[in-house]
């Protein structure tokens, strides 16, 4: 009681004639802080408007019966009717809301799903070059330049998604062509928090083996989901010496990006998109400095949320690599998962190919502090050259999270039992490739795999990962096995990589490597330059050691250069040195390798260019989710968001690689705006939809 006195006694002084100014104002909403955002003050108190308090997840219906001052604000009578508290603290620059639970929308990950945003129609194509010039070694080789342009293209129009992947080449005996990497038409479906695909695209690796398609799937989409609804993604922590970019990037494909303030950060908002390829973690600080890291990563049991239901169905082609002769057979497959409570999901599966059949079903278990497993045994059936074949899979898989001492463990184990020979439908597809040129695979033979994944984070820049897998074959020297470890680590201003790795497949003999990077920063005058000392010890290979020297240049640090100057025991000594520079349109880079007899030169540029109603716009590659910044008719205004990057002529900019069902924050680079330039708004969010362009725009005060 004594709170809502107080919440109408401030409702009440609201409307004495007063003067207005915006101030900074953090928001607290029904006991949850959702951050700072400039209000206007009226009579010593926030103005509270319709797009506010549709913002904030009131539901259309209660808007559309307030009612609202001359000034567009909530009127105190109509915040009582419909119980509407709010009270602010001037001296604390606090305004607390409490709104009934019964007069919102419902939310997630603190925003209402009205704020959902599907970006603009536009046309649009990243872009990337890549030329090759190598100097022949030996009498049997050619001289010459090989040279590639990769296209990703895309049309928005409202949900929908057109995505069109084509390659141009030519090789350096002259032959030259091109060919489709891909095609899809999709777009999410909301109440079913699924996403719909005509074309191409991949099947998920939870319950069978992962494998390119061509045909129509409807799939439930985790990353729709709140992150209450995915307790399983990984936190991913560091640490930032400046204003950085952080980089994920997983199978060599660059899947997330967030620019992060001085200090220690942590990524908690972020879902892989593949089952399997661990990820590399990739700090760039603003002198051009950079760390990296591997990250272990498969998929965790399969677990839902209680009453949460998962599905996937796919009917189509199996689609082979580009170039590839593996037949397309026609498959179809269904899979759902479903959370009966208790921690407990229970999940099935069905794949029909041509002259193939296998099914999976199996039971999963959240133990909390204990971790979570799943079993599942999975069957398969088909038949080749005229013989009837089959076999059995048990797997069981565990995974924890040891927060306290912040370590990530993954295990998988799987059990080929009898005499059978079970294969997935990929398996199979490649076999009878390989039997047109009358060689077989081991597959048929294995016994039993394993694959153990340990991630520990000592702090936020140091960490130390394990991967272990083996397979173990009911045939002679068919077996096989990898042990991979890497240590990073960080000494006062001294960043230390240690890694080591070994390898043995079939009867080969073992591959061993081990090596050590040492990484110091240099004061040279007003710049930063990084000096590092690189060695590595090969069993089947000459070692080498080196002294590596990289930085940046330029006030904005678009320029960035790396040397390295490697020494081969009872080898040739060799030099490597690249130059990249990133600007407005695009990127740029350029690499020389030189060893004995070698030279070999690289180019590549890439970019992308967007078209929508008011104009086109060059920028850097675009991720799959991207924003339109425009700051109207104001050149050079910079973004933390994109480095490298500032407002064009007309005052647009591209900043790729949004997340997706999220909050983005897009915050200006107050400290470098151009001079007599000032912003309403250092920062304004957006929530984009998978695959959107969002249009966001920053005016300047008049």
């Amino acid at each position: 009681m004594l709170l809502r006195s107080l919440l109408l006694g401030a409702l009440l002084s609201a409307f004495v004639p007063f003067s207005v100014a915006k101030e900074k104002t953090g928001i607290m909403l029904n006991n949850s802080f959702r951050g700072a955002i400039s209000l206007e003050i009226i009579n010593n108190f926030p103005c509270l408007t319709r797009s506010l308090l549709a913002e904030w997840g009131l539901r259309s219906e209660v808007l559309s019966q307030l009612t609202w001052s001359a000034e567009a604000c909530l009127t105190p009578d109509s915040a009582k009717r419909f119980q509407l508290q709010y009270q602010y603290q001037p001296e604390a620059a606090l305004l607390t809301l409490q709104i009934p639970e019964e007069a919102t929308n419902p939310q997630q990950n603190g925003i209402a799903t009205s704020r959902w945003d599907d970006g603009i129609d536009a046309l649009f194509s990243s872009y990337r070059l890549d030329v090759d010039r190598q100097q022949a070694q030996h009498d049997w080789e050619y001289s010459g330049t090989d040279s590639t342009l990769a296209l990703d293209n895309g049309l928005n129009i409202g949900p929908w998604r057109l995505r069109y992947q084509n390659t141009f080449w030519r090789d350096r005996s002259g032959d030259q062509g091109s060919y489709t990497r891909g095609y899809s038409l999709w777009r999410s479906i909301r109440p079913l928090r699924a996403r719909l695909t005509v074309g191409d695209g991949n099947t998920s690796g939870a319950l069978f083996d992962s494998f390119a398609w061509r045909g129509v799937a409807l799939a439930s989409d985790e990353a729709m989901y709140p992150d209450s609804w995915r307790p399983f993604s990984p936190w991913i922590s560091g640490y930032a010496r400046s204003q950085a970019e952080v980089t994920l990037r997983q199978n060599g494909e660059r899947v997330y990006r967030i620019h992060v303030p001085p200090g220690p950060f942590t990524i908690n908002d972020f879902y892989p998109p593949y089952s399997l390829g661990d990820l590399e973690l990739t700090i760039q600080e603003s002198d051009g400095s950079e760390r990296t890291r591997i990250l272990p990563w498969t998929v965790m049991p399969n677990l839902s949320g209680e009453n949460i239901f998962n599905y996937e169905l796919v009917a189509g082609r199996y689609k082979p690599w580009v170039g590839g002769d593996s037949d397309k057979d026609r498959f179809m497959q269904a899979s759902f998962s479903w959370g009966a409570g208790f921690g407990t999901t229970v999940f099935a599966g069905l794949q029909q190919g041509e002259n193939y059949a296998s099914q999976v079903v199996g039971l999963g278990k959240n133990f909390n502090q204990l971790g979570a497993l799943s079993l599942d045994i999975s069957s398969a059936r088909y038949t080749q050259q005229d013989e009837t074949l089959g076999g059995d899979r048990l797997r069981f898989r565990y995974a924890n999270s040891f927060f306290t001492s912040r370590t990530n463990l993954s295990s998988r184990l799987q059990w080929y039992p009898g005499k059978g020979r079970y294969r997935s439908l990929e398996e199979k597809i490649s076999r009878a490739q390989r039997l047109r040129y009358d060689w077989d695979d081991d597959n048929g033979s294995r016994a039993m795999s394993g694959l153990l994944e340990i991630n520990q984070n000592f702090n936020e820049d140091s960490s130390l990962s394990l991967t272990w897998n083996w397979t173990r074959s009911r045939r002679r020297h068919a077996s096989s096995q990898s042990l991979n470890f890497t240590l990073n680590a960080r000494w006062d201003e001294v960043d230390i990589r240690l890694y080591a790795g070994r390898e043995r497949y079939q009867d080969s003999p073992v591959e061993s490597v081990l090596g050590l990077n040492v990484s110091l920063p240099l004061m040279m005058g007003a710049s930063v330059v990084n000096t590092g000392y690189v060695n590595e010890l090969r069993s089947r290979d000459k070692a080498s050691h080196g002294i590596n020297v990289y930085g940046s240049a330029f006030r904005d640090y678009s320029l960035r250069y790396d040397l390295t100057a490697l020494h081969e025991v009872q080898g040739n000594d060799g030099l490597k040195a690249s130059l990249g520079y990133q600007y407005n349109g695009g990127e740029t880079n350029l690499s020389l390798t030189r060893g004995g007899q070698q030279r070999d030169y690289h180019l590549d540029v890439s970019g992308s260019l967007l078209a929508h109603a008011g104009g086109v716009v060059a920028g850097q590659q675009m991720g799959e989710t991207t924003a339109l910044v425009e700051v109207p008719a104001t050149p050079g205004v910079a973004f933390y968001n994109q480095f490298g990057s500032v407002t064009d002529s007309r005052g647009s900019l591209l900043v790729s690689y949004m997340t997706p069902w999220r909050v983005n924050s897009l915050s200006v680079d107050s400290f470098n705006l151009p001079e007599g330039v000032q912003l309403e708004n250092e920062a304004l969010d957006v929530v984009p939809t998978s695959g959107a362009v969002v249009k966001v725009r920053f005016l300047p005060q008049p």
